[in-house]
């Protein structure tokens, strides 16, 4: 790779750097900024992907104490093999 090229790639994402937050964003939450901006208007988990599934775009968002919760209190315990 030589130094144009590279300045060629800094210079896409300092010219787009919108582009750079929505692509981290999306990566790291599986939401687009669009998304987020969505959900946040009209309170309810949106995500235009859920389209591709066949899902509807938005469904209602779960309050803290809706979220269900896993109860391990009934974990067998392991005992380590001979």
């Amino acid at each position: 790779m030589t130094v144009s090229s590279q300045m060629t790639g800094c210079a896409l994402v300092a010219t787009y750097p919108m582009t750079t937050v929505s692509i981290a964003t999306t990566a790291s939450t599986g939401k687009s900024p669009t998304d987020h901006a969505i959900s946040e208007s009209i309170d309810k988990d949106c995500s235009l992907f859920r389209v591709l599934e066949g899902n509807p775009i938005c469904e209602k968002r779960l309050k803290p104490h809706e979220v269900p919760i896993k109860d391990n209190t009934r974990q067998q315990r392991l005992v380590p093999a001979n």
